[in-house]
């Protein structure tokens, strides 16, 4: 995750170098931005510690002058085999193996300050993660699970939370890359109870005005 970060912060240092002489306010003010994005999505597995898994998406960015809306959707690519509590089970757990992540975001933006074509960005919304897939492993040490076990399971396969949001876009003409980081915080209602993490950097479009003439 250190080497992807490290990439990523040369990969903007060195579009600042090479554009940012050019790259123009106006092309960021009042616009229409679609983008792709890729990165690490970073969280705990029960009893497994840290883990770290790719992520891609899209997101959609209108802007003004010193605020804008935030509207993204992405998935992490993951299989994780972890243990969740079943009092009706001889052992007091069960096996569950969690496939994949997929996030739907929507927030609002602010930019404090543009530096020519930088404009650093922070942003606080909600977020929507839900696991693709959660398979229950029996084996002979278990009872086989009863419909309340069932319920919790899937109930625990999703959540919703309020996330924080900062970041950097670098204008070039139309064109911009950014890279960001968002969080969710911890909840116990969830398969995977940790902070979410998400470090992600792409590229975006100017579509343009978000302003009907």
């Amino acid at each position: 995750m250190q080497k992807l970060r490290a990439v990523a912060v040369a990969l903007v240092a060195t579009v600042v170098v090479s554009a940012g002489a050019n790259a123009q306010q106006r092309n960021f003010d009042n616009s229409w931005f679609w983008g792709f994005k890729t990165g690490i999505n970073t969280f705990s597995v029960p009893d497994q510690g840290n883990t770290s898994t790719v992520n891609f998406g899209v997101d959609w960015m209108i802007t003004r002058t010193k605020g804008g809306l935030y509207v993204s959707a992405d998935q992490s690519i993951f299989q994780k085999d972890l243990n969740f509590v079943d009092p009706s089970s001889n052992t007091g757990d069960r096996q569950v193996r969690v496939n994949d992540m997929r996030r739907l975001t929507l927030a609002g933006v602010a930019f404090p300050k543009h530096f020519g074509g930088i404009t650093p960005y922070v942003g606080l919304g909600y977020s929507l993660v839900v696991l693709g897939d959660a398979r229950i492993f029996v084996d002979s040490a278990n009872t086989f699970p009863d419909n309340a076990f069932f319920d919790a399971v899937e109930s625990a396969r999703s959540r919703s939370a309020v996330m924080g949001m900062a970041g950097v876009q670098i204008q070039t003409r139309r064109a911009a890359v950014f890279a960001q980081e968002t969080m969710l915080p911890s909840n116990n209602r969830f398969l995977f109870s940790s902070v979410l993490s998400f470090f992600e950097f792409g590229i975006r479009y100017n579509f343009g005005s978000s302003i009907d003439q």
